[in-house]
């Protein structure tokens, strides 16, 4: 399959802003995004190994994008066992900063599939226009492994066993909490309040971060019997929480009842054919389906056929929930569409370049605020992610073309073809005495339903979602 596929991860919104402060002393020779008078700093320890850190990482471009020079984000390095290679790749990052290019390396680094080759290594150097024999040079003769060594050793006074961590002005988050870009900016926007309240009573702007360190710890983050308590509570929550395994994928000679009434949708109610997709704004092969496929569909079909979007954002893909809930935001104000659409053109898929989008697009931007933060949207894209599972989509894109399945990104022909077969049985339908707005239902007689979808009996229904939002149930 050409596609994405879906992890499960579980965001834990609950942070503790009143918690302890840990003394998390900055550098000279930082790396960090934002400004150099911070209202809030975030150190960030991770391993370009690890890929619940370049999720993280994800979200801090979206963080840095929004807050600009009232957030600085510092990187920090640190590897632990059971990731191959990732001392050189920090070293890598660091020879890299030494020309300029360090946040070019960082973010290339993270999508290395390679596992940190010399090759890969200087294909990334000079992808990125630096020197790449001085760079490769400065690896072999390890210019840059004191800094590195330096913020290991940061991380183990800090008592750091596990990644990502990071510290939002002293204060602790570990693993999911740095993944949530909703949680992590109520935690940011309460800390910028406090910063106000702190330059108010007389702190000046530069010395806000040593303000906050006043009266830090200095010890690890969490003792040995609590970090072994943690980790056994987490393992039971993810028992508890994580999605069903050994989903039955779709059959593509199968008809499925797939529902009908999702907010993104285009074309008549009662047209003979019903394309669904489910997708995800932040994975490539979706910007591929919707550039190569989607788009050239609407325009061909037109009224002839109905077009619906669900959504299924994968873990890897941080941004993607907040994008598919700013679609269904957009779409409260008549302009799905446009926003769909916008949202594959979006180099960097944040709230700011929603709010950016929105204003473009002319839509009232403070309703759409409000239409954002509303529950019922995060219901709606459950219910969406509840349907994949039950039909068992697992990746995106997915397409259901009047209940066939076709997975991944195909050749146009392959969804004209199907289209253009049941839109000739839909005029032989007509052509007998069938109304047209009864036709889809007949050409859909034998398909497979809901109740008895691939998965129906396995698939636990978390949250009952709100009708008036998305779709049927």
């Amino acid at each position: 399959m050409a596609g994405c596929e879906r992890r499960e991860n579980k965001a834990e919104k609950a942070v503790q802003i009143d918690a302890e402060r840990f003394r998390v002393d900055l550098f000279d020779d930082d790396n960090a995004l934002g400004g150099d008078d911070p209202l809030v700093t975030i150190v960030l320890f991770s391993d370009y190994a690890c890929g619940p850190c370049g999720s993280s990482w994800q979200v801090m471009d979206h963080l840095h994008e929004h807050y600009g020079d009232d957030v600085r984000i510092v990187w920090r390095s640190f590897t632990v066992p059971g990731f191959k290679r990732g001392d050189i790749a920090a070293e890598a990052a660091l020879a890299a900063g030494g020309q300029g290019k360090f946040w070019e390396m960082h973010r290339r680094l993270f999508k290395d599939t390679e596992g940190f080759t010399r090759a890969s290594l200087r294909a990334h150097a000079e992808a990125i226009g630096i020197d790449a024999v001085k760079f490769m040079d400065d690896l072999d003769a390890g210019v840059y492994s004191g800094p590195r060594v330096r913020h290991r050793r940061q991380a183990q006074t800090l008592g750091i066993q596990a990644l990502p961590i990071g510290f939002v002005n002293g204060l602790f988050l570990m693993g999911a909490p740095l993944v949530d870009e909703d949680g992590l900016r109520s935690l940011i926007d309460a800390e910028i309040a406090r910063a106000h309240q702190l330059m108010q009573e007389g702190t000046p702007r530069p010395e806000v971060y040593e303000k906050f360190q006043e009266g830090a710890v200095l010890k690890p983050v969490l003792e040995v019997d609590a970090a072994k308590k943690l980790r056994e509570q987490r393992k039971e929550e993810l028992a508890a929480s994580e999605k069903p395994t050994g989903l039955a994928a779709p059959k593509g000679d199968v008809r499925y009842a797939v529902p009908a009434g999702a907010v993104g949708a285009a074309g008549p109610d009662d047209a003979a054919v019903l394309v669904v997709e489910f997708t995800d704004f932040q994975c490539p092969f979706c910007r591929k389906a919707h550039t190569e496929v989607m788009s050239k569909l609407r325009e061909k079909y037109g009224d002839r056929v109905r077009f619906e979007i669900r959504h299924l954002p994968l873990d890897m893909h941080p941004a993607a929930p907040g994008a598919a809930k700013a679609s269904i935001a957009a779409a409260q104000q008549e302009k799905f569409w446009p926003f769909h659409d916008g949202l594959f053109g979006l180099e960097t898929v944040g709230y700011q370049s929603f709010l950016q989008l929105a204003e473009q697009l002319e839509l009232d931007v403070e309703q759409f605020k409000r239409d954002f933060t509303d529950p019922r949207l995060d219901e709606a894209v459950k219910k969406d992610v509840t349907l994949a599972y039950e039909l068992g989509v697992m990746g995106t894109p997915g397409f259901f073309i009047n209940g066939r399945y076709v997975d991944g990104v195909r050749s146009l022909a392959t969804y004209e073809d199907l289209i253009e077969a049941d839109l000739e049985k839909a005029q032989e339908l007509i052509a007998a005495g069938t109304a047209p707005k009864d036709v889809r239902a007949q050409l859909m007689t034998d398909a497979v339903a809901r109740e008895e979808f691939p998965n129906r009996a396995v698939v636990t229904q978390r949250d009952t979602p709100t009708k008036d939002v998305n779709g049927a149930d």
